[in-house]
């Protein structure tokens, strides 16, 4: 599996949310089997939600099996979150550039749901 969401989230959530230096190019991550082998028989698949995923891991495969999960540029755990933030407050201080707007991916509000299904 491989899961493409972007750029470097982990750095998104210290530091830079939207900066280009955390983005990276997009590739079609899918046909990377082909560059491996030509010859060998692989099956791709390219996942955007929950369900899409559950589908591919349910089903029989006669061959390998490579999965592209697309993700949102800022889809983060909560806890890669938070220690994001307390990097950026160790590493610069409570007046840091963190705190300027937007810099960050924002901690997640106590007790909000994610759409469940969705990946990006």
């Amino acid at each position: 599996m491989v899961v493409p969401n972007q750029g470097y989230t982990v750095e998104r959530t210290v530091l830079g949310k939207d900066a280009k230096y955390n983005d990276i190019a997009n590739w079609r991550y899918s046909e990377l089997p082909n560059v491996f082998s030509r010859d060998k028989k692989v099956e791709t698949y390219v996942v955007t939600t929950s369900n899409e995923l559950q589908k591919v891991l349910d089903s029989p495969h006669s061959a390998m099996v490579f999965v592209e999960c697309v993700m949102d540029k800022y889809d983060a755990p909560p806890d890669l979150i938070i220690g994001g933030h307390a990097i950026a407050d160790t590493d610069y201080g409570a007046r840091g550039p963190q705190t300027a707007a937007n810099s960050q991916i924002p901690l997640p509000a106590r007790g909000s749901e994610s759409n469940a299904d969705s990946f990006a």
